[in-house]
């Protein structure tokens, strides 16, 4: 807009209130252009959104398509300036009731009312208060919610736990059925912070097959497509973040097969993972590699859905692992001539992670292949 069109805008305002959806979208825009132009602008705004969230529950960042689905607004057209506007503007007049009813019956009252902070979530069924809530880290990791039997109920994970296991609490999240039950059910909360997104991925998965979470089931959460690339075979060895009883730098390692996550193998010290004697867990690992990869039939065989595999997110991890391959200790099972050779790498692979300056690779002459 020229300087003249702004001037004529500020004029046809004058002291009127301005009602938009998100003030930082439609009128900031406006007041940096007359700021630059050397004009005053700074009109009292109603926003539709701010209202929506403290009077209709919804999220905070909702879209103008939720304000109107919330107040049953027929929408026509795309959603842009023209169809926000029309939207907002229909809003208005359906939130005006509600506003009246909380005797907020002038645009002075209104623009106070949105100002106020939402009201405090009811913790009240539950063992944790807001001021744990608060104190979760705003940091990547996983959550467990456990029922008044200590048993979990749900396994999830995040890139930020703050902001992620907050919002359970909040009003809007009532609106899906599967927030409902958990919270149906919910006690206590457990969180762990991790390195990764794929450390995320990877412990939330075994914890769901350690624990089978009711809501994890009932609630499908991985509603992805089915897994994709030549590799769906991998052993991925991760340090842990905290040393073992003795003092030694430990790691868990993660066995997914066609795609799916079917199990781990905890606590591995430098030389133990098959070394002999009743530290050794050789006979253990090779149960394992044996009935995942090598009991007959072709190693890249998909692993069909069941009580013993866990649904990841595929892209995320195959993903993760070509971008990082040179940094982490994976072994491809594809490459493995044979179980033994399989177990002689898988060694390698674990010594190195709990003790090498750098990830090591164990790769032999198919590595190149594909």
């Amino acid at each position: 807009p020229t300087v003249d069109d702004l001037r004529s805008l500020i004029e046809a305002i004058g002291d009127r209130p301005l009602v938009c959806h998100r003030v930082t979208r439609e009128i900031e825009p406006l007041r940096r252009a007359c700021a630059i132009a050397g004009l005053s602008f700074h009109p009292r705004v109603i926003s539709a959104a701010r209202l929506g969230f403290l009077l209709l529950s919804l999220k905070r960042t909702h879209v103008a398509l939720d304000l109107a689905g919330a107040l049953a607004i027929e929408t026509r057209g795309p959603d842009d300036c023209r169809g926000r506007a029309r939207i907002v503007a229909e809003a208005w007049m359906r939130l005006l009731p509600r506003l009246r009813a909380r005797g907020l019956t002038t645009p002075a009252r209104v623009l106070d009312f949105q100002e106020q902070p939402p009201a405090p979530p009811d913790l009240s069924p539950y063992s944790f208060s807001e001021q744990e809530l608060r104190d979760l880290p705003a940091a990547p990791g996983i959550y467990r919610f456990l029922d008044d039997r200590g048993r979990v109920i749900y396994v999830g994970k995040t890139k930020n736990l703050k902001s992620r296991v907050g919002s359970y609490f909040q009003p809007a999240a009532r609106r899906t059925a599967r927030v409902r039950a958990i919270l149906k059910r919910l006690h206590s909360f457990e969180a762990q912070t991790v390195a990764s997104d794929l450390e995320a991925e990877l412990l939330e998965a075994s914890l769901i097959a350690e624990h089978h979470p009711a809501l994890n089931r009932q609630f499908e959460i991985h509603e992805r497509p089915a897994p994709y690339g030549p590799r769906l075979n991998l052993i991925v060895l991760l340090p842990d973040a905290a040393p073992g009883l003795d003092g030694n730098q430990t790691c868990t390692v993660h066995l997914l097969r066609g795609g799916r996550y079917v199990g781990r193998l905890p606590c591995m010290t430098p030389g133990t993972l098959l070394g002999p004697g009743p530290d050794g867990r050789r006979h253990e690992v090779t149960a394992q590699l044996r009935r995942w990869y090598f009991g007959g039939g072709a190693a890249t065989a998909r692993t069909p859905a069941g009580h013993d595999s866990v649904d990841v997110d595929w892209e995320l991890i195959a993903s993760y692992v070509r971008r990082h391959r040179d940094r982490m200790n994976v072994l491809d099972v594809d490459e493995c001539a044979s179980l033994d050779d399989a177990l002689t790498r898988l060694q390698v692979l674990a010594d190195a992670a709990v003790s090498a300056p750098q990830p090591v690779i164990a790769r032999g002459p198919a590595a190149d292949r594909g």
